[in-house]
């Protein structure tokens, strides 16, 4: 990657924090705006809403073009993109309803490093010892979590599906890196994934209470998670991401779980005790370890200062 000049440079990190942190939003613009909302159906308008709104992106950015070439070279790569999207976004809205937005979004955004590098393990690829130290931290939090305490009750269903979550948004990261590999644009690839992630979950709405769209709050909820949380936060963060090294970027998205910890303290009074607190913590620093990673090792390989 060329150097860029430190103006370009910090205007591309900024891009990138700045979408972390509208991502960071969703959670409580969830819980504050539509808490009564089945978490589905919030999934399907903020998944659809925002898909079109990154298609209507990449044409304006890109032509018409770039969405054929998405579906064209990504076939089956393009649905499980979507199928992965999908999960994710409904395991990450519902564990923040079950277990609260700081910790639904630390156990979601932490794993999925974790994840990442497992995958990276059956490549063949050597596990450093910051992924190692990670792993270890979160599995330590994770059974932190799930332990009966005295001080406050932590729902070990949501625990398990921020974790799903956090499964889930890895895939999605490898098979779109995937596509992005085959020199594809990254805003035409996020856009199909997303709505395409809507559109499977979408038969939901057949059975589901989706009379909360109707309402002022439903309205103006929809339109942030959709527009704001979605669209705009995937356009700066791919922006920022085309000029910067790749772990520059994923230590700047800390920026996510931090926006996410504070407006819940903050909004939602939420607040973490006891073992929760430990466990929070642990999966911080692990989340912070792997944001950090260098570029790892292929065995057997010259290592490339491109590859993750």
């Amino acid at each position: 990657m060329p150097q860029a000049d430190p103006v370009r440079r910090g205007a591309a990190a900024a891009s990138v924090v700045f979408g972390a942190a509208l991502w960071g939003t969703a959670g409580v613009a969830q819980e504050l705006g539509v808490p009564e909302a089945p978490t589905v159906t919030v999934a399907v308008v903020r998944t659809v809403l925002g898909g079109l709104a990154l298609l209507v992106a990449a044409v304006a950015f890109d032509g018409p073009a770039a969405i054929v070439d998405v579906l064209r070279r990504g076939r089956g790569t393009t649905l499980l993109a979507a199928v992965a999207m999908g999960v994710f976004q409904l395991g990450y809205l519902t564990a923040i309803r079950l277990t609260g937005v700081a910790l639904a979004v630390l156990v979601a955004i932490g794993s999925a490093p974790i994840w990442a590098g497992a995958y990276d393990l059956t490549r063949g690829r050597r596990p450093s010892w910051r992924w190692t130290a990670a792993t270890a931290l979160s599995l330590a939090a994770a059974t932190l979590l799930l332990l009966p305490g005295e001080d406050s009750v932590v729902d070990p269903l949501g625990i398990v599906l921020g974790l799903v979550a956090g499964l889930a948004y890895a895939a999605y990261a490898v098979v779109s890196k995937h596509l992005l590999e085959r020199g594809v644009a990254g805003i035409p690839v996020m856009g199909v994934a997303i709505l395409g992630g809507g559109l499977l979950l979408s038969p939901a709405l057949a059975w589901a209470d989706v009379s909360w769209v109707a309402t002022p709050r439903g309205v103006v909820s929809a339109l942030w998670l959709s527009l704001v949380a979605a669209g705009l936060s995937y356009i700066a963060f791919v922006w920022g991401l085309a000029r910067l090294p790749t772990p520059t970027v994923t230590t700047l998205t800390l920026a996510e779980p931090l926006v996410a910890t504070l407006l819940a303290v903050v909004l939602l009074a939420e607040r973490l005790t006891g073992l929760p607190l430990v466990g929070a913590a642990l999966l911080l620093v692990g989340l912070v370890l792997a944001s950090t990673e260098r570029p790892v090792r292929r065995l057997g390989v010259d290592p490339s200062p491109e590859r993750r």
